[in-house]
């Protein structure tokens, strides 16, 4: 299900993903911010669907104007434990440690929070850290 809200101009093009934040200090006070980030949770990953053929608004962060567009999680890929990669379950997210920092986008993914409950929508590889082998999925959270 798309949610409604605001993005930049130069970032409203449809596939651009983004991890919202939070709203910034000039947002309390701005009118729009209900539909801006009023839809939003900080620390999630958010992917445009479609660029809404409606007038830009003011926006005093992005530029000076910002277009509506509709948004949607999209999938992440993420490390998990073998004996959990079946494609189609739900399981209860937990980060498994890697002392890797170039493997960190694998092992903690932005946009998931560790307990998080995640369909696994496909098993795209494995890969390798600290001397275990894990899967690597790609998820859909799913909200509660």
């Amino acid at each position: 299900m798309a949610i409604i809200t605001l993005v930049g101009e130069k970032l409203a093009k449809p596939g651009v993903e983004f991890i919202f934040y939070g709203p910034a200090e000039p947002c309390k006070t701005c009118k729009l911010a209900g539909v801006c980030v009023g839809n939003l949770e900080p620390g999630r990953r958010y992917k445009i669907l479609r660029v809404r053929s409606m007038p830009s608004h003011s926006c005093p962060l992005h530029e000076g104007k910002v277009r509506v567009v509709e948004v949607v999680e999209p999938s992440v890929e993420v490390a998990i434990e073998p004996r959990l990669a079946i494609v189609g379950s739900i399981i209860q997210l937990k980060f498994e440690e890697c002392s890797d920092p170039k493997k960190r986008d694998l092992f903690k993914p932005e946009g998931l929070f560790e307990g998080d409950h995640v369909k696994i929508i496909e098993i795209t590889g494995e890969i390798e850290c600290d001397g275990k082998t894990y899967k690597i999925a790609k998820v859909m959270r799913k909200k509660e």
